[in-house]
């Protein structure tokens, strides 16, 4: 293999990071291929591909807009669009800084249903609010639909642990077809190395009405299958506690009688004692 094939491998596992912990894994890849140049010439499209896969959130220069880095607001190599503010950005992938912000020549498809788009990004940024610590939202029309998606990180790399909850949701208003996909991944790293990676998809449809009804309905659709999915999680891991790992334990051990534990404390004190007097 050549070094050029070690190098590319060794950068693809970015896109297998952890939440929150890419730049762990880069700093380890650094360190296994030592050389830099070399490494950024591969390293900057898989951060792109990573950073939009992520929903990386920023801030559009010169404004207070937040928008977020994916594939559906994508105008450019390394351009992206924030619509809530008609411009155009270029973004940093290594640094991860947005600069160089323009006006954006919105396409005319994308003005004609602008209305509807403005009344779906209002209602989710209400429902994403009220639900999502430090949650980020972006609604963008790409190839025909609205697209939707949600993002929200909670990192304590100091308590070994980084979660991360992503969900996207494409809505044609044309055929009023609402599909979505919501995605949980979870790290937990103290003496070892768990992971919960769970991802569920949805669909349904909505009737034609007034933009804003619209809006209501799909965004009332979406908090309806998020929490859905979230309940699922939780009774998962009630059932984890109360049964599975329950069944996994011996009710009593090879004797066939109960353990007496005050015994144990007492056999345990006594050859203390013993051991001292000799």
């Amino acid at each position: 293999m050549s070094s050029d094939s070690k190098i590319a491998k060794a950068a693809s596992l970015l896109l297998h990071s952890p939440p929150g912990e890419v730049d762990d894994v880069f700093n380890d890849i650094r360190g296994i291929v030592n050389d830099d140049e070399a490494l950024q010439e591969h390293i900057e499209p898989v951060l792109a591909e990573s950073n939009m896969q992520q929903f990386l959130a920023t801030t559009v220069p010169d404004t207070d807009s937040c928008v977020l880095i994916t594939p559906y607001n994508r105008v450019g190599d390394t351009q992206f669009s924030d619509p809530n503010t008609c411009t155009v950005f270029t973004f940093d992938h290594l640094h991860r800084t947005a600069r160089d912000a323009t006006p954006w020549d919105v396409p005319s498809d994308a003005q004609l249903h602008e209305p509807l788009r403005q009344a779906l990004y209002d209602e989710l940024l209400l429902y994403v609010r009220a639900h999502y610590a430090d949650g980020s939202l972006g609604v963008f029309w790409h190839e025909g639909a609205l697209v939707s998606c949600i993002v929200s990180n909670r990192f304590s790399p100091s308590n070994f642990w980084n979660g991360s909850w992503r969900s996207v949701w494409s809505f044609d208003p044309q055929s009023g077809q609402l599909n979505g996909s919501t995605k949980v991944r979870v790290h937990y790293f103290e003496d070892g190395n768990v992971q919960l990676d769970t991802q569920t998809d949805f669909a349904a449809d909505v009737e034609d009405m007034d933009e804003k009804v619209r809006a209501k309905k799909v965004a009332k659709l979406i908090r309806g299958f998020e929490a859905e999915f979230q309940q699922s999680i939780g009774d998962g891991y009630r059932q984890l506690a109360e049964k599975t790992f329950k069944g996994l334990r011996r009710s009593l051990p090879v004797t066939r009688s109960r353990m007496d534990w005050d015994k144990v404390a007492n056999y345990t004190i006594g050859g203390e004692l013993a051991n001292a007097d000799a």
